[in-house]
């Protein structure tokens, strides 16, 4: 009851649409006790819980929380059952399953998070008009719920990085930038805080754990960096972009310098394949056919990647990738991703031809398949 009854007495009563100096009225309390209910100071007498049941139009067991550990343990199901799914890359199984969650448990911010999410990028809607248009009223909604009833910092955070996709979706660039000051300075990170909470002298082992995972992870945020500077800028040649392609290998080559690449095989994968396709476009097809296998073959190394990898380069040593948690857009394995891409890009009309590219493809077509299931 203690860990609950506060909780709930506060949900139900903002469902009702009744300030706290009302209920205590209703309960012939003061305000002060209400409160202090709400933040889970005191607990309301024992002789309260049958008025405040009946007053809210819930049972007993509702109002104490009593299915509240039952509900949590069916919660974890749906959230680890989500991320199985994405892993698969089964988006409209994952969808389904978190509109149902979202059905059964309205008011736990962590499902509504998800649902947010879900709304956003509806995998229903992969052209425009895209999911975040199609569900706007609703993620306003729940949004501005998010942020004027929960306390749960994640959450909050989505919240605010949706709705300024909302805002900029209406035209409304100066509210998305007001809602982008919103959010912490660059290196004001979970990850940041944690290392600092750690003495390096004292606690060496863990500060070194979490030194080594803000490696990793920020050198996920400087790769994309470096992609999307060269995939995007208008006034780049496809010879810098080869070289700014091969700085990005070379960052993620410097921290996997054993090369136990784990989840980084996907992106050497794509920046091989992106720097063959502009040697296509400058005529050096010797170079092109060099890198188109090293991305297949990355692309192969990815998919048979165990469950886990455990890093053993210096800089990330110890850190484990979870194949089975990473989120994923396709049931497709890689090499069957990369070999639709290929027969995408106008630049394969030019190659598709070249003995060189019948000998890839027969030796790689065989390997494309869906993702397989962990035990």
């Amino acid at each position: 009851m203690q860990l609950y009854i506060g909780e709930n007495i506060k949900r139900l009563r903002r469902q009702k649409g009744i300030t706290q100096e009302t209920l205590a009225e209703r309960m012939h309390v003061s305000t002060a006790a209400v409160s202090k209910w709400e933040r889970n100071e005191t607990f309301p007498d024992i002789s309260m819980v049958i008025p405040l049941a009946s007053y809210f139009g819930v049972s007993t067991d509702e109002l104490l929380g009593l299915n509240a550990a039952k509900n949590e343990e069916t919660i974890k199901q749906y959230i680890a059952e989500s991320e199985h799914l994405a892993a698969l890359g089964k988006e409209l199984d994952r969808f389904e399953l978190i509109t149902k969650a979202y059905s059964e448990f309205p008011n736990d911010w962590r499902i509504v998070e998800l649902y947010m999410w879900e709304l956003n990028y509806d995998p229903h809607y992969r052209e425009e008009p895209y999911g975040n248009e199609i569900h706007k009223d609703e993620l306003y909604r729940l949004c501005e719920r998010v942020l004027d009833e929960c306390n749960l910092d994640q959450t909050r955070y989505a919240a605010l990085s949706i709705i300024g996709g909302l805002y900029l979706l209406d035209g409304e660039k100066e509210k998305a930038i007001e809602t982008a000051m919103r959010f912490p300075p660059y290196w004001s990170t979970q990850g940041e805080e944690l290392e600092g909470c750690y003495d390096r002298e004292k606690e060496t082992e863990e500060w070194f754990a979490q030194l080594r995972e803000n490696i990793w992870r920020l050198t996920s945020a400087l790769y994309v960096k470096l992609r999307n500077a060269t995939l995007y800028a208008k006034d780049i040649t496809p010879y810098e972009q080869i070289e700014n392609f091969k700085k990005a290998v070379c960052l993620i080559k410097m921290v996997f310098d054993q090369g136990d690449f784990g989840w980084y095989h996907y992106d050497l994968s794509d920046l091989y394949l992106w720097i063959a396709n502009r040697y296509v476009l400058i005529n050096d097809l010797d170079r092109a056919f060099e890198n188109y296998e090293l991305g297949f073959k990355h692309a192969k190394s990815y998919d048979t990647l165990p469950k886990i990898t455990t890093h053993t380069s210096f800089l990330v040593r110890g850190k484990n990738f979870d194949k089975t948690k990473t989120n994923s857009s396709t049931e497709k394995n890689m090499v069957a991703m990369q070999i639709d891409r290929l027969y995408s890009w106008d630049v394969y009309g030019k190659v598709k031809d070249d003995p060189r590219m019948k000998k890839l493809l027969a030796e790689y077509e065989p390997l494309a398949g869906n993702k397989k299931d962990h035990p």
